[in-house]
């Protein structure tokens, strides 16, 4: 059911989902979850089964947390168990903090001044910091890392081969059994190489770079001018950057192919290995979009006037996307079609044998392919009809009078 934009609602095996004015309002329930979220600021769950599973939480972000036995209000204080990525979080604010993570143990005191944690464990997990002066650390695997005057200097030991030290950002150095790993004046200058894989990687920032040696990549670039780039099997290729751009997309399960010309101009066309399907995208922004989906549906919207079309954010706008052109239509491979005109004031649907024309409060009318008809103007203030019973005059939205004879 939908009345965009305002309500979206949709059942499915997993459950019933509602969206509110696009993405501001979501809520999810099935038979174990239920969930809402109001962006920016509140979401909730609640686990309803098994029995000794349930369990519930609620976030004022970032004030206030609650849960099954917790209360934390920033920045006052409270106590938490697990609402924040930690086993255990004590807070008295601003003096004291105590926190747990497995069997890692960490106090803070003034926090971020004086920390200081432990896992109790022998040769385990150390922690010691006086921010930002002076902190250092021991992990399980017997690594040693640290910082002198936060953020200019830090260090890491691990074994007999691996070093590393960053005097921030003059110079670092990375190295390992395998590998060596250099910057200066970061970020400007790096370079980076393997010596078990061959691999090298030279980079003055933004103006240059080359890196190959290895099969899944190799980068030549001079910027602004060109710049070629291959990850794996999909190459990108920029011209004058950042107005031109193509790139030829190879992966497990697509071959595809994307087109760039900035700002007004871009295609995408997919081909799946799986069935066969294609997809394909033209934008010609701000005047049309052209696309062919995977099922074999076409639409075509005028004007375009977004400039992005992300997946994720066409999601989000899809409530609104009739108030975003003059026209679109959807053509599904079997004929059936729906158009929008004047952002979404006019709407029409073609399926079958059947066509529907709607302008809301103002004028509908409806048919089939065996010729029955209905028109309704003012909401059905006066309508007429034809089906096999006769012809009919409507008024007053409940009045109906016999016109004409039986078909």
């Amino acid at each position: 059911m939908q009345v965009r934009p305002f309500y979206w609602r949709r059942e499915t095996p997993e459950g019933v989902k509602v969206r509110i004015l696009g993405p501001l309002v979501r809520w999810r329930q099935n038979d174990v979850y239920h969930s809402l979220q109001v962006l920016p600021n509140i979401y909730y769950t609640a686990r309803r089964a098994p029995e000794e599973l349930r369990s519930w939480f609620f976030i004022f972000f970032p004030f206030l947390f609650l849960g099954n036995d917790d209360l934390l209000l920033v920045p006052l204080g409270g106590r938490s168990r697990g609402l924040l990525g930690l086993d255990d979080l004590l807070l008295v604010t601003p003096l004291y903090a105590r926190s747990r993570q497995g069997k890692f143990v960490a106090h803070h005191i003034l926090f971020p001044f004086l920390s200081w944690g432990t896992d109790g464990e022998p040769g385990g997990r150390r922690r010691f910091r006086i921010a930002p002066f002076y902190g250092k650390s021991m992990a399980r695997d017997g690594t040693e890392s640290g910082f002198l005057f936060w953020p200019f200097y830090h260090w890491r030991r691990r074994g007999e081969t691996d070093r590393a030290f960053v005097l921030f950002p003059f110079y670092g150095r990375n190295e390992t059994a395998t590998t060596r790993e250099t910057t200066i004046l970061f970020p400007f200058w790096h370079a980076k190489s393997n010596f078990l894989t061959g691999e090298n990687d030279r980079a003055l920032w933004p103006f240059w770079r080359r890196a190959g040696g290895i099969d899944g990549l190799e980068v030549r670039r001079l910027w602004p001018f060109h710049e070629y780039r291959r990850t794996g099997f999909t190459t990108t290729e920029v011209v004058a950057w950042p107005f031109w751009r193509r790139m030829h997309l190879d992966e497990p399960d697509t071959l595809g192919r994307l087109t760039w010309v900035l700002p007004f101009y871009r295609r995408a066309e997919y081909l799946s290995r799986l069935d066969g399907s294609r997809r394909d995208k033209t934008v010609v922004w701000p005047f049309v979009r052209t696309e062919r989906f995977a099922d074999g549906s076409r639409e075509v919207a005028v004007p375009q006037i977004l400039p992005f079309d992300a997946p994720s954010l066409r999601e989000v706008a899809e409530p609104f996307s009739p108030f975003f052109s003059l026209y679109r239509r959807r053509t599904a491979p079997s004929g059936d079609r729906d158009t929008s005109y004047l952002f979404g004031l006019i709407r029409g649907r073609r399926a079958g044998g059947e066509r529907k024309l709607v302008v809301p409060l103002l004028y509908s009318a409806w048919s089939n392919a065996a010729g029955d008809r209905t028109r309704r103007i003012l909401g059905g203030l006066v309508g007429w009809e034809r089906d096999p019973g006769g012809r009919y005059l409507r008024l007053f939205w409940g009045l109906r009078l016999r016109v004409g004879q039986p078909r």
